[in-house]
């Protein structure tokens, strides 16, 4: 009888989703023109001098920070890795960036994080705060053993450098952006990366509410939520995957260009946000088909290359 009045509320579910599409159809069409209307006069939103990204010594991170640099931007490169983020910042300087400082951080560290960073903050001036560090998987560590690890970085580390960049912004007076890393993930994801994609939905989650917390203190919160993209991290998948992705470069740039125009949820590859957005908005019941399907072609390719098991 249960599973029966749970059919049923999904049939209600997916005729209330036409109609609600229906509905808002105005709003996104009003969206369209306006934005249309602001890409033609070429307007930007926000226009940042000095920019600090966390985990930016590879991947996501440090092509965000080479599009920025590529336009005479700022920097405050943190990471954990110093011996990378020196690397990264020379790259940086030759691309054009006038200015680049590095910071070492490991943001798991929270009680450090709310030390160093609004000092960092002030002392650099710094406009555009990107929370970027994040991890996807524990290789040779049991899935279930993982979210704890995963946790404190994705969540509590991240959430911790968007507070203290929040607070930092707020006491200097003069407003400021703020972006955090969530991933595509958060709409659709194989089952076999159930911590990551969890601790992602947090970031999204609280990146919204946030963003609506700040207009009270002019400042603005954007949340990034990428595909696959080509890096270290996604380099062990098979390359026909591989194949899908775009570059780290490329991403970094439409990145910035979203930053700059102020895109409340920025997600790129296009067509992965697309479809991962399509299956999210199903039913309970047909969304649990599609999962089970991708668990059953995906999870054993992910399993075998990350060479860990539940």
């Amino acid at each position: 009888m249960y599973r029966f009045c749970a059919a049923v509320r999904d049939l209600l579910l997916n005729i209330a989703i036409i109609f609600a599409s229906y509905a808002s159809l105005p709003i996104t069409g009003w969206d369209v023109i306006k934005t249309s209307l602001c890409s033609l006069f070429n307007k930007k939103t926000h226009v940042p001098r000095v920019v600090a990204i966390t985990g930016s010594s590879s991947g996501i991170g440090e092509g965000i920070a080479h599009a920025f640099a590529e336009d005479g931007v700022s920097l405050v490169l943190i990471a954990r890795d110093l011996e990378r983020l020196n690397k990264v910042a020379r790259d940086c300087k030759e691309l054009g960036s006038p200015n680049v400082k590095t910071v070492q951080l490991d943001v798991t560290d929270t009680q450090a994080v709310y030390a160093q960073l609004p000092e960092k903050i002030l002392e650099y001036n710094v406009d555009l705060f990107i929370a970027n560090a994040g991890i996807a998987f524990i290789p040779e560590t049991p899935i279930l053993d993982q979210a704890e690890d995963v946790f404190q970085l994705n969540v509590l580390g991240t959430i911790a450098c968007v507070n203290a960049a929040y607070k930092s912004m707020k006491q200097r007076g003069r407003g400021g952006q703020i972006a955090a890393v969530s991933s595509g993930g958060v709409f659709f994801a194989p089952a076999f990366m159930v911590a990551y994609t969890a601790s992602k939905a947090a970031v999204m989650s609280y990146c919204r509410d946030l963003r609506v917390l700040g207009k009270d203190d002019g400042i603005t919160v954007n949340t990034i939520a990428p595909g696959y993209i080509d890096t270290p991290m996604t380099a062990v998948l098979p390359k026909k995957v591989g194949s899908l992705y775009i570059t780290a470069e490329k991403h970094g740039r439409l990145v910035k260009r979203s930053l700059e125009e102020d895109v409340p949820v920025i997600s790129f590859p296009s067509y992965q946000y697309l479809s991962l957005s399509m299956i999210s908005a199903l039913p309970p019941a047909v969304k649990q088909i599609a999962a089970r399907l991708v668990h059953f072609i995906a999870d054993p390719v992910f399993r075998d290359r990350y060479k860990v098991d539940k």
